[in-house]
C-alpha cells in the first residue's frame, strides 16, 4: 500500500502544474537565449588578437622602462659627481683670499723681495771684502787680493784682454 500511495503521490506531483515556476522557466529560457545571441556576436578569434598584441605592447613598455631606469641611475651618478664637483669648487672658493687679500700678500712679496735685495746687496758672496752691491768681479777666486771694486790682478787682466778684443772687433767692423 505504501507503494501505491507513493505512485499516486509521484503522479499527481508530475501531472501539477505551478504557472509561477513555469513563468520563471520561461523567463530564464528567455535570458539564455539573449546570452546566447550576445555570445554570437563576441569574436573570440579578435579577442585572442588583441591580447596578444596588448602583450606584445606591454613587453615593449617594460623594455622601455628598465631602459629609463638605466639612464635615471646613470643621470643620478653624473649628478652625484657634479654635486661632488661643486662642493669641491665650493669649497676651493670659500678658501680662496679676495682681491683685498691677494693685494695684501703682493705688497708683502714686494716688501719681502726688497728686503731680501738688500741683503743681497750687502752680503759678499765671494768673500772678497767688497759688498755685492760694489763689486764689479763677483766671482772672485778665494783668497784673492782684490782692489776696491771687488776685481782681482787676474780678472783685471781678463777684463782687459776682453775690451781690447771687442775694440778691435768693433774697429774692425767685424
Amino acid at each position: 500500500m505504501k507503494k501505491i500511495l507513493l505512485i499516486l503521490g509521484l503522479i499527481s506531483f508530475v501531472s501539477c502544474t505551478n504557472p509561477s515556476m513555469e513563468r520563471g522557466l520561461e523567463s530564464l529560457n528567455s535570458a539564455l537565449a539573449e546570452l546566447e545571441a550576445a555570445m554570437s556576436e563576441v569574436n573570440v578569434d579578435q579577442m585572442i588578437t588583441d591580447i596578444s598584441t596588448m602583450q606584445d605592447q606591454i613587453e615593449l613598455i617594460e623594455n622601455d622602462v628598465q631602459v629609463y631606469e638605466e639612464q635615471v641611475t646613470e643621470w643620478e651618478s653624473q649628478i652625484q659627481t657634479i654635486l661632488a664637483d661643486l662642493e669641491s669648487v665650493t669649497a676651493l672658493v670659500e678658501s680662496s683670499a679676495t682681491n683685498d687679500q691677494l693685494q695684501d700678500i703682493l705688497d708683502d712679496l714686494e716688501h719681502n723681495q726688497s728686503l731680501i735685495d738688500m741683503l743681497v746687496a750687502v752680503a759678499d758672496y765671494d768673500y772678497d771684502g767688497v759688498l755685492n752691491a760694489l763689486d764689479q768681479c763677483p766671482d772672485t777666486v778665494l783668497n784673492a787680493t782684490v782692489n776696491g771694486q771687488g776685481c782681482s790682478e787676474v780678472q783685471l787682466a781678463e777684463i782687459a784682454a776682453a775690451t781690447a778684443s771687442s775694440t778691435t772687433t768693433s774697429s774692425t767692423g767685424g
